[in-house]
């Protein structure tokens, strides 16, 4: 049978996220990557399909993925973008945009966002605002993006205040997630990637939590790969909390947990010096901080995240003042009224919102949190 009439039939989804609006399938299996024009409904006569990709992504994935899709009949147009977080502006999406207006692309193209969660924000933004919206298909590359940041349907830019402050909600038509590509991940990439993991454990799973215990290090460095069950757990809880609150304005805001200083440290780093999930590392540690001063959780708890934490956290962290982290705080896209939505543990698998943490507090978390990264 050859690749091209197989690819008439295509492939089953492994779970499926439901909004108000859409049906989102979710389609996770090692190998995936060499058949991704079998979850794309293979088009009768050739159409074009766009894939936009990362420079570093490209070299390892590209042209696989672009032979994959034409096996399946598509006409694959590639956009390569520069790599890093400086790609989320208004310039790409212009820049975007106007190769799609160029390409003749109407709302039936679909636009593929291959890459970690950086250009699955970006690309998913400029698909959401062109004619209204394009066909998404998010293909993560990174465990960031495969357990987090490619489901649940935000995409969005940076602004010089803050992080991901220009957005909107823009649900998939699919993801397409291969866990084997993970192993082409750097040590770093991995350390990132594993935070997510970590908080979904805290916020949704203990279960998950104490089998990070047991292996992050191994996972970190290589001797065990990141099982397909952590990753299917991880898109299940994520679904699930979308499904109850897409717009981010009930249960979804447990998804925050140690992102709301971990955003500040990350514009404090101006975006370069520290990986996503290195920040929300820390983020963690200082809001489990502060759940544990009130007692919202026990001290032993505390301590068990911070022993799983200290294998994620930035390797190089200069001495900072609290001042410094937390003036960034106040363009968090969260904060409602005046106040920031801290999300704080109340055990190992559940967590609850607060708004009214003080000044006095943070600061004291950051201070534990400079003195624990030196430990």
């Amino acid at each position: 049978m050859s690749e091209r009439t197989h690819s008439a039939h295509p492939v089953t989804p492994s779970l499926v996220g439901r909004t108000a609006g859409k049906r989102i399938p979710v389609y996770l299996a090692k190998g995936l990557i060499d058949h991704i024009g079998r979850a794309l409904n293979p088009p009768a006569l050739p159409r074009a399909v766009e894939v936009v990709t990362d420079e570093h992504v490209h070299q390892l994935l590209g042209r696989r993925v672009s032979a994959a899709l034409r096996r399946a009949g598509w006409s694959v147009n590639l956009t390569i973008l520069p790599a890093g977080e400086r790609i989320k502006t208004s310039a790409t999406v212009s820049r975007l945009h106007e190769r799609w207006f160029d390409l003749r692309y109407d709302r039936q193209t679909p636009i593929i966002a291959l890459g970690g969660g950086t250009v699955g924000d970006v690309v998913g933004f400029a698909a959401a605002t062109f004619m209204r919206g394009l066909p998404l298909w998010q293909v993560p590359t990174t465990i960031v993006a495969q357990v987090d940041a490619a489901i649940g349907g935000k995409v969005g830019i940076n602004h010089k205040r803050g992080k991901n402050l220009i957005g909107c909600f823009y649900q998939p038509a699919g993801v397409v997630i291969d866990p084997s590509v993970l192993a082409t991940l750097p040590v770093r990439e991995r350390r990132s990637g594993l935070a997510e993991i970590v908080k979904y454990g805290v916020i949704s799973d203990e279960r998950l939590f104490r089998t990070c215990e047991r292996h992050v290090e191994a996972w970190i460095d290589g001797r065990a790969p990141i099982p397909d069950s952590a990753i299917e757990r991880c898109t299940r809880i994520k679904l699930r909390i979308v499904a109850a609150d897409e717009t981010d304005h009930g249960p979804r805001r447990a998804l925050n947990f140690g992102h709301t200083l971990g955003h500040a440290f990350e514009r404090w780093g101006n975006y370069q010096r520290f990986r996503h999930g290195e920040t929300v590392a820390l983020g963690m540690v200082a809001a489990g901080w502060m759940a544990a001063e009130r007692g919202l959780w026990t001290k032993e708890q505390f301590a068990c995240l911070c022993q799983v934490c200290r294998h994620l956290r930035p390797v190089r962290l200069p001495a900072f003042r609290s001042k410094e982290i937390s003036i960034h705080l106040g363009f968090d896209k969260k904060r409602t009224s005046g106040h920031n939505v801290w999300i704080l543990p109340r055990s190992i698998g559940r967590v609850d919102s607060f708004a009214d943490v003080t000044d006095r507090e943070i600061s004291s978390a950051l201070a534990f949190v400079n003195v624990w990264v030196r430990e």
